[in-house]
C-alpha cells in the first residue's frame, strides 16, 4: 500500500520570504481519507466499496478535507505572522515592531520656504510682523488637490525687502594716470583728438615724471559700452579703471533745530565699519528713526571731496598778434609791463595791471570765460596752468592789426606738470602759444559689476554679498532666499536658503555675510536676495476638543477627529515629531514615547496610530502616567492635521494666500517642497524596526551610522563609508531621499540628521553626511519572443520588468549592474525566451560593458569634502529593446 500524502512534512530553509507550514491541501487530505478505505487496519470499512463522489461517506470526506484545508491554511498565515521577515499584514508587523519598542513611522509633513511679497505701507517707518499660522494653498496641476501649507515661524516684512538686488556698479575712481575713462551716456560725445584735463578739485592733475609730464590729455578713441556708456581712451590699449574700494564707514549725525526734513549725514573715514545694531542705537541717540537714516544715507554722495574728474577743454584760442606780419611783431613774448602795452609798442591797450598780475589779450572775444576759472597755456615744449581773475573785452590796435578781443587778467605766473618753482608766462611765445579753456566736467559713469554674486573675488567671500541699497531694518537671523541664473548653466534658475549672520553698512550700501557660502555662482543681473521670508510646513492648524476626563477609568484614550496628524522634522533619533500641543483644565500635558518612565503624578500623554491612519491619544493609569481629572470638555489639543508625498509640489505651485493679512498681496515658494514622507511602508518597517535594537540609541561602529541614519525620517537608503584623507579616517554617509530625492543641504532634515548622528556617536570622529549621486545607464538588446506572443506585448513586458528590476527602489546604494542581472530581469518577462544584450553603459556612448560599477563614499582628491556613494537606475530613455525576427 503507498504511503498517504499527509501529513506532509514542513521544512524550510533559511532566508524565505514566508513560510510553508501546512500539513496538505484539500485534495491531499481529500486523498489521504479515500486510501483510509482501504487500509488493512481498518477491517471495519472494507464494506465502503463505493468511489462515487455522489456517496454519502466521499461527501463526507470532502467536508472534512475542506475543514482540514481551512485549518492548515490558517495555521500556515499564524506562522507566517510570527516572524517580522514574513509578515504580510500590516497590523503584525505593527505588533512586532512594538516588542522591541518601534512604532511604525506616520506619515511626514513636506517643509518649504515662502517668500512674500509686501505691499508698500502708510508708515514706512513700520516693518509688519505676522505671527505664524499664514496659510498657503497651492495651485494643483495634472489632477493633483490642492495642498494647504502653513508658516511655523513669525514673519517680519517690509515692501523694500520683496526682491533686493545685488550692487550692480562701483564708483569709478580715476587716478593721475588714468588711461581709460567710462561717461554716462548723458555726457558730450567726444572725439578722436579732443583735449581733456583731469582734475583734482579745481587744480589739473599731471600725467608722466620728469620732463615728460603734462596736463593735457587726447582721446585716443572712443567706444560704446554697457547700457549706453561711452569708454573713453587716452592712449592705445588702454588698462581699465580699477575697482572702487568701499571704506567701511562712520556717520555723524547731525539735526539743525529741531526739524527732522533736514537731516544730514556726513560720511567720515574711519577704521571700522557700522552694524546695524550700532548705526541704531546712535540713531536713536539723536532722536532719528532707521527709515530716515536710510532716505539720509541714500541721498548722500559718499565720493571723496579730492576725487580725480575728467574735463572737456571746450575753448582753444590763440593770442592777439600771433598772425602779424613778421615785421610788426618785434617781441615774441607775452610778457605785459607796465602801463599796459603789449611787448613794447606804443600802443595804449586799457591800464596797467596790478602787482604780480598779468594781461592776456586772446584773438577774439571770449564771452564763456569768465573769472575764477582756470587757463592751460600750452606751447612746444612748455604747460602753464593760471587762474583767470578778470575777464573783459576790448578793441586793441597794435603791429597793424585793430580787433575786439578778450583781455584776461591772471597771475603772472603759474603752476607747472613738471612741479617746482612757478612758472612765468613771459615764458611762452604769442605765435607758439596756445589757449585752451572753459573746462567742464564730464560726468563719470559708475563701472558695472560683472563678477558673479557667490564668488569670491577681492575682500568678498563667497558667503557675502553686497545689496544695492542699504538695509538698516536687516537684522541678523533673518532668513534669505538668494535666486537667480547660474553663470555656469545658461538658462538654469536656481534658489538657496541662508542665514543672514552680519549686515555691515557700506557708504551707501550694505555689505551681508550669510552662514556658509552660496554653493553656485549667479549671474548678477539675475540675483534677488528676498528678504519676507518663513518657513512653512504641510498641513494645517487644529483645534479640538477632544472630551471630557474622567479620574476613574485607566488609559483613557481619545481619537483625534481630523487627519492625518503632522509630523514634522525634529533632532531625535527617528528625525520627526508630531505637531501637537495638549492641555487639560488649560494646563499643558507633555508627550513621551510611552509610560515605562513615568510616575502617578506625571501629566504625560501617548500617542497610538490605528490600522485606519485615525490617532489615539492615551493617558496614564495613575500609576504609570497620571490619569485624567474629571473634567467635561476639559481636553483640548491644538494640533497639525496632512502630510505625506502630496505635498511635494513644484518650485512655484504655492501661490494662493489662504489667509490674506493686511500688507501682504503675493507669496511663492521659490523652491520645491522636500521632506515629506508618506506613512512607513512593509517593507521598509520590517528594515527598520529592529534598528532601534541594533543601535540601543548610539552610533558607534559603521554599521551603527549606516542604521541610524536609514532609520531617519525622509531617508529612503543610506550607505556608510570609510574614507581615509590621508590625515584621518572619517566615515561618509550617503542618503537618499523619498522616491529617489534629494535632501536640502540647508533644509531642517539634513541638519537634523547631521546633529542626531552627531549627539549619538563618537565625539572624536569626524562625520559627513552627503547627498548620493543618481547615476543613469542605457541598454539595447534584442529579445526571442515565443511565437504565441505579441511582439509588442512581448517589449512592453520586459521593458516593465527590466525596469522594475533596476528602479530606485530596487536598488541599493554602491550596488553594481552585471550583465547576468539584465539578462535575469529581461527573461523573467512573460513571452521572452531569449536575450541577446548589444549595449550596457553609463556613458553617452553605446558599449557593451561587462558590469557597471557603482561608487562607494571616497574622499575627494583635490581636497573638496568626501564624494558621495552612486546608485545605478536604470534611465528609461535609454533602454532600447526590439524583438529578433
Amino acid at each position: 500500500m503507498t504511503a498517504k500524502p499527509t501529513p506532509q512534512a514542513i521544512l524550510n530553509r533559511a532566508g524565505l520570504p514566508s513560510l510553508r507550514a501546512r500539513a496538505g491541501t484539500h485534495a491531499d487530505f481529500l486523498e489521504s481519507l479515500r486510501r483510509g478505505l482501504a487500509d488493512a487496519n481498518r477491517p471495519g470499512l472494507s464494506e465502503l466499496q463505493s468511489r462515487d463522489g455522489d456517496d454519502f461517506t466521499l461527501g463526507l470526506f470532502d467536508a472534512w478535507a475542506a475543514v482540514l484545508d481551512t485549518l492548515t491554511f490558517y495555521a500556515e498565515r499564524q506562522a507566517n505572522e510570527a516572524y517580522l521577515r514574513t509578515a504580510t499584514r500590516r497590523d503584525s508587523i505593527r505588533a512586532h515592531a512594538r516588542l522591541i519598542g518601534y512604532e511604525l513611522a506616520p506619515a511626514k509633513a513636506a517643509s518649504v520656504h515662502l517668500a512674500f511679497e509686501a505691499q508698500p505701507h502708510d508708515a514706512p517707518e513700520a516693518t509688519l510682523e505676522y505671527p505664524s499660522g499664514l496659510q498657503v494653498r497651492s495651485i494643483p496641476r495634472d489632477g493633483q488637490l490642492p495642498q494647504l501649507f502653513e508658516t511655523v515661524e513669525p514673519l517680519s516684512a517690509r515692501a523694500e525687502w520683496n526682491a533686493m538686488r545685488p550692487l550692480m556698479a562701483w564708483p569709478q575712481v580715476l587716478t593721475r594716470d588714468a588711461e581709460e575713462i567710462q561717461l554716462t551716456a548723458a555726457a558730450p560725445r567726444l572725439n578722436r583728438g579732443d583735449p581733456l584735463l583731469l582734475m583734482q578739485g579745481d587744480v589739473p592733475v599731471p600725467t608722466g615724471t620728469g620732463s615728460d609730464a603734462t596736463f593735457l590729455r587726447r582721446v585716443s578713441g572712443v567706444a560704446d559700452g554697457l547700457d549706453g556708456r561711452r569708454v573713453v581712451a587716452l592712449k592705445a590699449n588702454p588698462a581699465s579703471p580699477a575697482p572702487y574700494v568701499f571704506q567701511p564707514l562712520m556717520l555723524a549725525l547731525w539735526l539743525p533745530g529741531t526739524a527732522v526734513s533736514t537731516l544730514s549725514l556726513v560720511a567720515t573715514l574711519a577704521g571700522h565699519a557700522w552694524s546695524v545694531a550700532t548705526l541704531a542705537g546712535a540713531s536713536n541717540a539723536q532722536g532719528l528713526s532707521p527709515g530716515q537714516v536710510r532716505q539720509a544715507v541714500q541721498a548722500s554722495d559718499f565720493r571723496p571731496e579730492g576725487e580725480v574728474r575728467p574735463h572737456l577743454l571746450k575753448i582753444r584760442a590763440g593770442f592777439f598778434g600771433n598772425n602779424a606780419p613778421s615785421g610788426l611783431l618785434t617781441a615774441q613774448h607775452l610778457s605785459v609791463s607796465s602801463p599796459g602795452y603789449i611787448t613794447d609798442t606804443a600802443t595804449a591797450v586799457g591800464g596797467t595791471p596790478p602787482g604780480n598780475r598779468a594781461w592776456l589779450y586772446l584773438d577774439r572775444e571770449y564771452p564763456e570765460i569768465t573769472p575764477g576759472r582756470g587757463l592751460l597755456l600750452r606751447d612746444a615744449t612748455h604747460e602753464l596752468w593760471v587762474r583767470v581773475h578778470a575777464a573783459e573785452a576790448q578793441g586793441v590796435e597794435a603791429y597793424g592789426l585793430t580787433a575786439r578781443v578778450t583781455r584776461l587778467e591772471t597771475d603772472d605766473k603759474g603752476l607747472s606738470p613738471q612741479g617746482g618753482a612757478p612758472v612765468a608766462i613771459s615764458d611762452f611765445s604769442t605765435r607758439g602759444t596756445t589757449a585752451l579753456a572753459l573746462p567742464e566736467p564730464l560726468a563719470l559713469s559708475d563701472l558695472p559689476i560683472t563678477d558673479p554674486v557667490g564668488q569670491a573675488s577681492g575682500a568678498l567671500g563667497a558667503d557675502q554679498i553686497e545689496l544695492g541699497t542699504p538695509e538698516l531694518l536687516l537684522k541678523p537671523g533673518k532668513t534669505l532666499a538668494i535666486t537667480g541664473e547660474r553663470a555656469d548653466l545658461a538658462g538654469v534658475a536656481t534658489t538657496e536658503i541662508r542665514q543672514l549672520v552680519q549686515n555691515v553698512i557700506l557708504q551707501d550700501h550694505s555689505l551681508l555675510t550669510l552662514n556658509q557660502p552660496l554653493a553656485h555662482r549667479y549671474r548678477r543681473d539675475t540675483v534677488r536676495v528676498l528678504g519676507n521670508v518663513a518657513l512653512a510646513t504641510h498641513g494645517e492648524t487644529v483645534a479640538e476638543v477632544l472630551g471630557d476626563g474622567d479620574a476613574t477609568r485607566t488609559f483613557q484614550s481619545f481619537t483625534l477627529k481630523s487627519g492625518p496628524l503632522t509630523h514634522v522634522s525634529a533632532r531625535n533619533a527617528r528625525g520627526m515629531a508630531p505637531a501637537i500641543e495638549l492641555r487639560v483644565n488649560r494646563v499643558r500635558w507633555d508627550l513621551v514615547e510611552d509610560f515605562r518612565a513615568s510616575g502617578p503624578h506625571d501629566r504625560v500623554f501617548i500617542l497610538r496610530i490605528d490600522e485606519d491612519g485615525s490617532t489615539r491619544v492615551v493617558f496614564g493609569d495613575g500609576i504609570r502616567g497620571a490619569r485624567l481629572p474629571t473634567g467635561q470638555g476639559n481636553v483640548e489639543a491644538l494640533y497639525r492635521r496632512g502630510a505625506g508625498l502630496a505635498g511635494h509640489l513644484e518650485a512655484g505651485q504655492l501661490s494662493l494666500l489662504a489667509t490674506k493679512p493686511a500688507g501682504l498681496k503675493g507669496v511663492t515658494n521659490p523652491l520645491p517642497p522636500s521632506g515629506g514622507a508618506d506613512a512607513e511602508r512593509l517593507e521598509q518597517a520590517r528594515r527598520n524596526a529592529p534598528m532601534g535594537v541594533l543601535t540601543l540609541g548610539r552610533a558607534v561602529s559603521l554599521r551603527d551610522y549606516e542604521d541610524f541614519a536609514r532609520g531617519f525620517a525622509s531617508v529612503a537608503k543610506a550607505r556608510a563609508d570609510w574614507t581615509f584623507d590621508g590625515f584621518a579616517r572619517p566615515i561618509t554617509i550617503t542618503v537618499a531621499g523619498q522616491e529617489g530625492g534629494l535632501l536640502p543641504e540647508t533644509g531642517d532634515d539634513m541638519q537634523n540628521l547631521r546633529a542626531a548622528l552627531a549627539a549619538a556617536g563618537e565625539s572624536d570622529l569626524r562625520v559627513s553626511v552627503r547627498n548620493y549621486q543618481p547615476v543613469g545607464f542605457g541598454l539595447r538588446a534584442r529579445l526571442f519572443a515565443d511565437p504565441a506572443f505579441m511582439p509588442e506585448d512581448v517589449i512592453a513586458g520586459a521593458q516593465a520588468a527590466v525596469l522594475a528590476a533596476f528602479s530606485f527602489d530596487a536598488r541599493e546604494l554602491g550596488q553594481g549592474v552585471s550583465q547576468a542581472q539584465v539578462i535575469a530581469a529581461l527573461q523573467s518577462a512573460p513571452g521572452v525566451l531569449g536575450v541577446d544584450l548589444d549595449a550596457l553603459h553609463t556613458g553617452t556612448t553605446e558599449a557593451l560593458q561587462p558590469r557597471l560599477a557603482a561608487a562607494v563614499g571616497r574622499p575627494d582628491l583635490a581636497g573638496a569634502p568626501p564624494v558621495a556613494a552612486e546608485l545605478l537606475v536604470l534611465d528609461p530613455a535609454r533602454l532600447h529593446l526590439e524583438v529578433a525576427a
